[in-house]
Formats: structure tokens, C-alpha cells, sequence
């Protein structure tokens, strides 16, 4: 009897904190973290895991703050020292620059890597170069070839393994009338995912290592990167320089290719264009040895702690919360993106094919990921494609590499 009116009383307490917005340790505030989120178009899942971690914990309290340019934003606050409690970023340029500056957390040996994918948290720390980590990966990306499956099954066509099976496809599919690629070039961003892909596979991520010690260069290990590249441009048919990216995810939506060299992140806006349509993706076949292209993928939400946040121990509740495989797969079930935490899978029809990649350990960086701060290749790109030459393309990687590194 003592025993149930213990237990009903601790219940009661516990409802009259709850209702207060106290903390269980009977302080009675509320705790407020402010969670600085970068992705305008992952709003609404944040906010329903934030009702959701809310409801489980009553005495704390999630703020989400999404703004335009969020980079741009963070970088400002870093120099008012003015850090959020937890915050998202994406694993590219910025982390590279901010991860090991001292504001942020060493989540070195934090209990939740346990259950992270080893390649994610090395290409974080790829990025800053240091063995310390200082985000944890969350959810991850890849770039691929995006392909309509109605067309592949009326056509008789099969994936490619092979880059020579990549042109061969190619070519079937113009022999049949059809347009083989989308391509939109007037926006320089997207050469990025068909450059990466080839980029990364081609010469690897050794190559970082060796360009920055001077045993080799893009001269050296471009060619090959920029003449498939434009290669490819022979099987697009449409405006590639005067297209840009919205353009050709509703062209390609409406049928007017077979493939489309993108990330995953355009799917959404090609089913919104088309909900009927039925894709697929594989990675793009950049060398000729089977079993030897890798899927390009990167970290696409990683969560970082301030270092000096008033409330840590809150702070982490939260990010535990967030890499929880069950609250992951809420996150996947509206962002078509892969989990960088074992046990929770994405669970998309259109993005099966690329799994494999995934369980097979099949993954490598996305290339730009790894160039200094300012070296636009997409720009020069762009340039050697419209008009350019490859000689002048190679002397001006190296050139521009060599004076961004110089400051």
C-alpha cells in the first residue's frame, strides 16, 4: 500500500513540474536551447522531432532557428562569440574552416559514434585536419545519376557498371530517339554533381593528401576528370548554358530525358512536378574496373555542441535524441537522404539501388569538399565547357590552387 501511494504521489509531482515547466531536479525554470538549423526545407521534420523531444522531456525547451544564408549568419555570430547550444551543419567548406576553432565541442569518444559509420566521421575530420571530431554525423547525401525507370523497362535498358557501359547506354538510348541527359549549366553549382563523382572516383582521396604536399597536381590528374566530363555534354540536348536548375528538374520531370546527372536532393522537386513518375539512381560509372566506383556521398547534417553552452547537459540530451535510429527515421521520412547512423533506413522506392553502395561500404568524399576556401572549379568548369581549352582549364586549377594556398 505505502509503496502505491509513493508511486501516486511521485506521479503527481511530476505532472505539477510538468505543467509548471520545471525540471525534474524541482529547480522550476525551463531550460532553452537554441538549435541554429541550416536547412530552410527541413524545418517542418525539426520541428515535429522538437514537439516530439518536448512531450518526452517536459523541463526543456528547443528553439529552432532557421535563416537565410545560414553560413554567412554563423560565421558572423562566431565573430561575436555569440555560439547557439546546438546547431546543424553541413560537412563541406564552412565545417572544414570553424570545427576545431575552440568554440565547439570535442565529440571525440562520445557514446553515440558507437553507432556511427567510420567513413563519415573521417571525412569530418578530413576537414579540419585534426584527429579530433567536432560534430557528429547525422544524415548523409550522395550524387548519382537519376533515371526514369518507365523509359529504362520500355527501352530494354540496364544500369551500367562501367564507364564504357555509362557511353553505351548513352548512345542506345539516342539511337532510340531519345535524349540521353539533361545537363544545366548556366548555374556553375551543377557541374559540381557529374564532376564530383568523376573527380572523386578518378584520382581518389589520396589526392588531397599528395596536392598539398606538391607530389602531384591538377594538371597532373585533371585530364582525364575534364575530358569525360565533356564527353557527356554530346548526349544533352537542350540549352545547357542558358538552363538552370529548377529548369531541369521539371524538364526532366516532364520526360524530356532519360537520365539526369543530380543529387538526390532534386528528387522532391521532380515527384512535386511529377508524383507519377517512377525513379531510380545509381551512382555515375566513372573508371572501367567493375566493383570499383564508389557512390560520392558526403555528410549532409552534422550536429555540433557550443563549447561554452550554459546548459551541456541538456545540449547533448538533445543531440542524443536527435541520432536516436527511431527519431532518424522520422527526419528520412520527409528528406530523402541516407542515415549516417546504423539502424535507421531509408525507406524510399527511388533510392534503394544506391543502398547497396551504402552496405557495402561502396563511399567516397565529394571531392570540393577538400579544395581551399575560394577555389571556384565549378566556375572554371563552366568556362572550359562553354569555350575553353584543356590546357588552359589545367594551368588555371593549378595556378589558383597554388595562390589560395600561398594566403
Amino acid at each position: 500500500m505505502k509503496k502505491a501511494v509513493w508511486v501516486s504521489s511521485l506521479a503527481g509531482v511530476m505532472t505539477m513540474l510538468a505543467a509548471c515547466g520545471g525540471n525534474a531536479d524541482g529547480s522550476g525554470d525551463t531550460v532553452e536551447l537554441e538549435f541554429f538549423q541550416f536547412k530552410g526545407e527541413a524545418v517542418g521534420e525539426f520541428d515535429q522531432l522538437i514537439a516530439k523531444f518536448e512531450e518526452e522531456n517536459p523541463g526543456i525547451t528547443i528553439e529552432q532557428n532557421n535563416v537565410p544564408d545560414a553560413d554567412t549568419v554563423l560565421l558572423s555570430r562566431l565573430t561575436q562569440n555569440d555560439i547557439p547550444d546546438v546547431l546543424t551543419i553541413n560537412g563541406g567548406a564552412t565545417f572544414g574552416d570553424i570545427g576545431d576553432s575552440g568554440m565547439f565541442k570535442d565529440m571525440t569518444g562520445d557514446a553515440n559514434t558507437e553507432g556511427i559509420l567510420d567513413e563519415y566521421e573521417d571525412m569530418l575530420k578530413r576537414l579540419t585536419g585534426t584527429d579530433e571530431l567536432y560534430a557528429l554525423p547525422h544524415t548523409v547525401n550522395a550524387n548519382g545519376v537519376i533515371y526514369n525507370k518507365e523509359k529504362f523497362e520500355e527501352l530494354g535498358l540496364e544500369v551500367p557498371e562501367t564507364w564504357d557501359e555509362f557511353i553505351a547506354l548513352a548512345e542506345e538510348i539516342e539511337s532510340a530517339g531519345e535524349t540521353p541527359f539533361y545537363s544545366t549549366y548556366g548555374e556553375s553549382w551543377t557541374i559540381l554533381p557529374p564532376l564530383n563523382a568523376l573527380a572523386s572516383n578518378i584520382h581518389g582521396e589520396a589526392f588531397f593528401e599528395r596536392l598539398e604536399t606538391g607530389e602531384t597536381s591538377f594538371s597532373e590528374e585533371y585530364g582525364e576528370v575534364a575530358e569525360k566530363l565533356e564527353e557527356l555534354l554530346q548526349y544533352t540536348d537542350n540549352d545547357v548554358f542558358g538552363h538552370d536548375y529548377n529548369i531541369g528538374n521539371t524538364a526532366f520531370a516532364n520526360g524530356e530525358s532519360v537520365m539526369y546527372m543530380q543529387g538526390i536532393w532534386a528528387i522532391g522537386e521532380i515527384l512535386e512536378a511529377n508524383p507519377d513518375m517512377e525513379l531510380g539512381v545509381f551512382g555515375l560509372p566513372a573508371a572501367n574496373e567493375e566493383g570499383s566506383n564508389d557512390v560520392v556521398s558526403g555528410v549532409d547534417v552534422a550536429l555540433m555542441i557550443g563549447e561554452d553552452t550554459e546548459h551541456p547537459e541538456e545540449a547533448q540530451q538533445f543531440v542524443d535524441f536527435l541520432l536516436d535510429p527511431e527519431n532518424i527515421e522520422i527526419y528520412l521520412d520527409g528528406q530523402r537522404m541516407f542515415s549516417a547512423v546504423e539502424g535507421a533506413e531509408q525507406q524510399d522506392a527511388a533510392l534503394q539501388e544506391l543502398q547497396s553502395y551504402f552496405d557495402n561500404e561502396q563511399i567516397t568524399s565529394f571531392a570540393d569538399h577538400y579544395y581551399p576556401q575560394g577555389f571556384e572549379i565549378d566556375v572554371m568548369f563552366q568556362d572550359y565547357l562553354l569555350d575553353g581549352t584543356l590546357e588552359d582549364l589545367l594551368s588555371e586549377l593549378d595556378a589558383e590552387y597554388e595562390r589560395l594556398s600561398d594566403n
